[in-house]
């Protein structure tokens, strides 16, 4: 009699054909994750190509950039209690009634000591254009209002150094205009990415704190004669990096407010730079104080940037520190061109 034929796979088939799909998973899943990611890059560069139209939308009606912090209707208020310029654009980004709220049920524009400078109206207001699809969200859910999304101090210490060595696209204590940037607004930056933190002082993240209490020693702003070497940045950041007791947690955790790494980062450092960011202030809660504030970004390799004249782009965290302290200023009178 013949053999009854054999309707099934043995053991051995059955696992090969499970390791070949287990290779072909293994080969597709980057190209998945890598297909995934250019979408989300290509959403955060037009956010930056939205945010650079509305702030050139302000330049044409008011003439001039609004500057980073926003003290309107009492100078008496303190700079850290102020709104971000981030907040001048809103009605550009069609989100004038937001902005009318805010400035109604703040009377004058301006955070208050009553309410420690917290205003309620901005914690669970999501922004879409201000948030990069790479990153996640800040953790603590009580604060919906983030941003990814960075205005330019450029290459200075940044907050309180003199209003001439506020060398960036924005400053705080004095408006910008395109007359101004006589570098051409082509080669300098606009705006920058920022990580939001982790909101947890005891998982050291260096890419999502701000280290604090380390002063700085030497010149506040760079120059075309280099007065900031790479040295001396990276000095700095090794200083801060092994001494991290006392951590900002909150970068990005509201646009509304116009302190560094919450709407404003400066270019002494290159975009995702290997140490934490860092200030000198140590009881600041608050990151209103001298420092290095660099680009950062989950895109490998480097970080996007908006541009003055309205572009965007990708700019490597390999990016020599001359050329981009160059970049980061608007009238520093260097030859050197964007990357």
């Amino acid at each position: 009699m013949s053999k009854p034929k054999r309707l099934g796979f043995t053991l051995v088939e059955l696992l090969v054909v499970i390791a070949i799909i287990g290779v072909l998973i293994a080969l597709l899943l980057p190209a998945v994750q890598q297909a995934r990611e250019a979408a989300r890059r290509m959403s955060c560069s037009n956010n930056f190509k939205q945010l650079g139209l509305a702030f050139h939308n302000y330049h044409d009606t008011y003439q001039t950039f609004p500057t980073y912090v926003l003290r309107a209707g009492d100078p008496a208020v303190s700079h850290w209690q102020s709104y971000s310029g981030l907040t001048s654009i809103l009605p550009f980004i069609e989100q004038n009634n937001l902005r009318e709220q805010i400035r109604s049920s703040s009377n004058n524009f301006f955070l208050s000591n009553e309410n420690n400078a917290v205003h309620p109206r901005h914690r669970l207001t999501r922004i879409d254009a201000f948030v990069c699809p790479s990153d996640g969200d800040f953790p603590d859910t009580n604060f919906k209002g983030n941003t990814n999304y960075a205005m330019s101090a450029g290459s200075n210490l940044g907050w309180d150094v003199s209003v001439d060595q506020q060398n960036g696209a924005f400053r705080r204590d004095q408006a910008t205009n395109f007359a101004s940037m006589t570098d051409g607004t082509s080669n300098t930056i606009m705006l920058g990415e920022i990580l939001k933190g982790n909101n947890s002082s005891s998982s050291y993240k260096y890419d999502q704190v701000v280290v604090r209490g380390q002063s700085w020693s030497g010149s506040f702003l760079s120059t075309s004669q280099g007065a900031i070497t790479q040295a001396t940045v990276d000095g700095y950041g090794s200083t801060c990096a092994s001494n991290n007791s006392s951590l900002s947690v909150v970068p990005g955790r509201e646009w509304i407010r116009g302190v560094n790494y919450m709407a404003v980062f400066t270019t002494l450092a290159p975009p995702n730079w290997k140490y934490p960011a860092c200030q000198a202030c140590s009881v600041c809660g608050a990151s209103d104080s001298r420092g290095v504030f660099p680009a950062r970004s989950r895109h490998p390799g480097g970080a996007m940037h908006g541009l003055c004249d309205g572009s965007v782009s990708f700019i490597a965290e390999t990016t020599d520190y001359t050329t981009y302290h160059a970049i980061g200023s608007r009238s520093g009178g260097e030859t050197v061109t964007l990357p």
